[in-house]
């Protein structure tokens, strides 16, 4: 009898419809966990949880700041503290805690000089007085103006510091300008002002800088004057010429470039250029002091200074 042979088939186990492979799940699981990195939930989790790094800054108070930066702490007056320092060649300017201070303190001239720093004793950082104890005391004051921004002002010129600081050119002797006054030559006051005085006064230069040119033209001396910073100004119409000035030599604002003519009433021109730009006296005076001094003496009286 012929004996069959039929080919092995391994039985196969039935497909289990629960364990197919979660490929919704997965991508329901992946946008789930990108939604919650880009609301920031994964970090405030990470945040939260005990890890180091997380611990709560604690806010030092107004002596441990000081302290931190090389200062020495004292207690004033109407909320405010100070922290000082000694100034000198062996330490390092990079600790003090601000720019305008390391700026300060690089004008020190003396071998040592003193640095205070006055603020709110809750704000350590937001300064309302600086004091550098040079070989002249120079105090600069914090000031808010008007539109919300602040400025430091230099209690000892008044002017916005650091930065060009004009003086006007007649000091004791200057008068004011009526409508009724005759000008000579009206188009020529488009790029120079006016100035009015006591005949023979001494006209002083606006800043220190150096003689860039000397002589006479129709309307008498003149003298033009290169500041530095982009600035020059140049002197005419003055009725007696100064002190033999030549090209190139240094003035500063005590020196007599002229006077006015030997008149009851006399005037002289002054024309100041701001990067090669014609700029009116009064603006360029007004950008440099942007503190009246009734202000600053309200603002010392504020507080307690």
């Amino acid at each position: 009898m012929p004996v069959e042979f039929q080919e092995y088939k391994r039985k196969r186990k039935p497909i289990n419809s629960q364990h197919k492979f979660p490929l919704i799940r997965l991508v329901l699981l992946t946008l789930a966990a990108f939604l919650a990195y880009w609301s920031g939930l994964a970090s405030k989790i990470a945040n939260a949880l005990p890890l180091p790094g997380n611990e709560e800054e604690t806010i030092g108070s107004w002596d441990s700041r000081c302290k931190l930066n090389g200062g020495t702490p004292f207690a004033l007056q109407h909320g405010l503290a100070q922290c000082s320092w000694i100034v000198e060649d062996s330490v390092p300017l990079t600790r003090l805690p601000n720019p305008f201070l390391r700026y300060v303190a690089s004008l020190r001239k003396g071998a040592k000089s003193k640095l205070h720093w006055v603020a709110p004793v809750e704000d350590f950082y937001n300064a309302v007085l600086v004091m550098h104890e040079d070989s002249i005391p120079n105090v600069y004051f914090r000031y808010m103006k008007e539109d919300s921004s602040f400025v430091w002002v230099s209690k000892n010129s008044g002017c916005k510091f650091p930065g060009v600081c004009p003086r006007l050119p007649l000091s004791w002797s200057a008068l004011p300008i009526d409508d009724g006054f005759d000008f000579e030559g009206q188009e020529s006051l488009l790029a120079m002002d006016v100035f009015l005085g006591i005949g023979e006064a001494p006209i002083y230069p606006v800043l220190s800088g150096r003689v860039l040119e000397t002589g006479r033209d129709s309307s008498g001396f003149f003298v033009e004057i290169d500041h530095g910073y982009n600035v020059t100004s140049r002197t005419s119409g003055m009725g007696i010429q100064g002190d033999s000035l030549s090209v190139g030599d240094p003035v500063d604002m005590n020196t007599v470039l002229g006077r006015l003519s030997p008149k009851d009433k006399a005037a002289f021109f002054l024309s100041v250029r701001l990067n090669g730009q014609f700029v009116r006296w009064t603006d360029f005076y007004a950008s440099t002091h942007p503190v009246l001094p009734d202000s600053i003496l309200a603002f010392e009286k504020m507080i307690g200074f």
